[in-house]
Formats: C-alpha cells, sequence, structure tokens
C-alpha cells in the first residue's frame, strides 16, 4: 500500500491503520499483516515533505501588528533527535508497529512543537510555580546570568510580562525545503522492568539535523518608559534555554537537544 495522502497527519492516525487485520486480544498477528506495517513504516520514513511550507505568523488583528514584534531563530536535532507528542495514543497490538503517538499539523502535517509546549518549557525554568526555595533560587540565579543581570534585579515583572501579558508563543516546525535528508525515522525504545526481558517500543521520532524555526511576537519588558528587557533580550533568553535545556520527550535520554548549526555526522541511534 502507499499511503494516498499529502498529510502526515492523516497517514499517521488514519492511513496508517487502513486495511489492517488488528488481531484481538490473545491473537497473535498475522506475518503478512507485520510486513505490511514495516512497509507503511518505511514509507513514513521516506515521505518527504518538500512543499509543506511552514504556517504565517498572522497576526490577530491591526493593533497586534503595531504591539507586537515577530521575532524567530533556527535550531537543529542533534542526536538522537526530537519526540514530541508521543503521550498521544497511537498502539495496535502488532510488533513492528508505533507504539506511541506523535504531533502532526493538522493543516500542514508537519511535525511541530507546539507554542503551548514551548512557553511551558520556558517558563518551568523560572523561579516560582510551587518549586522549592533552593531550586527557585538556582533558577533565578540561572535566568539572571543569562540575561546579565545584577542580583537585585526582579524577576517576578518579567516572568508575568512573559507567560501572563503580553507575549505570544508560535510553536516550532521544521523548515522542509531546508533539509539535507528525510525528517522522520523509526527509533526504539525499551523499559526495563526488574526480573522481566527488556520490551523493545518502537516510535517515531525527527532525526538529526533537521532545521526547526522557533517563533514568538514579543514586546520589550518595561518599567515605567525604561525598556528593561528588549524582545530581542528575551529571544536570545529564549534561545538559551533551549539550547541548554531541550525541549519535548525523553530529554534526560538526550532527545530534544539542539544546536545553532548542523553536525558533522548524521547517527542513527537505539536507546
Amino acid at each position: 500500500m502507499r499511503f494516498q495522502s499529502r498529510n502526515m497527519n492523516y497517514i499517521f492516525n488514519i492511513e496508517y491503520y487502513e486495511k489492517i487485520d488488528i488481531p484481538k486480544p490473545g491473537q497473535k498477528a498475522d506475518e503478512d499483516m507485520e510486513k505490511e506495517i514495516k512497509k507503511r513504516n518505511k514509507e513514513i520514513e521516506q515521505f518527504s515533505f518538500q512543499g509543506n511550507e511552514i504556517p504565517a505568523a498572522e497576526l490577530e488583528n491591526c493593533a497586534y501588528e503595531k504591539r507586537y514584534s515577530y521575532k524567530s531563530f533556527r535550531l537543529y536535532t542533534r542526536y538522537p533527535g526530537l519526540l514530541t507528542g508521543i503521550g498521544y495514543p497511537h498502539d495496535i497490538k502488532m510488533k513492528e508497529a508505533v507504539k506511541c503517538g506523535f504531533l502532526f499539523d493538522y493543516v500542514t502535517g508537519l511535525p511541530y512543537i507546539s507554542g503551548s509546549t514551548v512557553k511551558g518549557m520556558l517558563r518551568s525554568f523560572f523561579p516560582g510555580d510551587n518549586k522549592s526555595s533552593e531550586v527557585s533560587q538556582a533558577y533565578e540565579a540561572y535566568i539572571k546570568g543569562l540575561l546579565q543581570k545584577g542580583e537585585h534585579f526582579g524577576l517576578q515583572g518579567l516572568k508575568e510580562d512573559l507567560f501572563e501579558y503580553h507575549d505570544r508563543f508560535l510553536g516550532a516546525y521544521p523548515d522542509a525545503e531546508n533539509c539535507e535528508k528525510g525528517i522522520l525515522k523509526m527509533e526504539y525504545i525499551t523499559p526495563h522492568e526488574t526480573f522481566k526481558d527488556p520490551n523493545p517500543i518502537s516510535i517515531l521520532k525527527v532525526q538529526p539535523n533537521v532545521p526547526f524555526v522557533f517563533r514568538f511576537l514579543l514586546t520589550d519588558y518595561k518599567i515605567g518608559d525604561k525598556v528593561v528587557v528588549s524582545a530581542d533580550e528575551k529571544l536570545k533568553l529564549f534561545q538559551k534555554l533551549i539550547l541548554d535545556m531541550g525541549i519535548g520527550a525523553k530529554t534526560n535520554v538526550g532527545f530534544g537537544r539542539f544546536s545553532e548549526r548542523r553536525t558533522s555526522k548524521n547517527y542513527e541511534v537505539r536507546v
């Protein structure tokens, strides 16, 4: 079977399952069906996103256009790649089938990192939000160091300006037109349980060296008429946080890490 749609969101969540005889509980999957699943996995890996453009950063009205400054930066996925949306359901009881979901844009079909995910990740490294005093102090020192602000600089006002009032987080999309190779790749993770054999789980990832464009609508942070942290300084802060901390699932084992340039080699990985 060759997929008919040109939208990977539809392919992954609808076409992937079509004409597959899913085994009932306790039954073994048909060998031909397992082979068909392997073929579909390979088609996903070979899928070309050429022509799928990053959605335009459309402003809601003219007042927004005057108030906000559109800002963006480009980063490249690092080995072993990026996982996003793996908590969504995508599971059939077949050995080779993709067992976890993935986040694709509904309209373009591009894999992406939602604006809410970017916002939540960035906010998580600011003090407060029920963190312990020790952790909050460490994050406060870290953020102030990145901003090159003295110890008397108050972060609470900036935090509210960023995440409560003014700025908009548009999410991150791959620049498909400038990918040297494909975007998606099959991957396996192996949860280990005590006294049990390892059970590899097949998942989907964005492979290394894929350029992602992170986009924002930002304002200068002011106290009175004085600009305390400019929109450009906010952008640099966001970029540094993502480079330092990563984003997406399983950053603790290396996924979701980025670099400012392509790496020299595009390694395969099995975790």
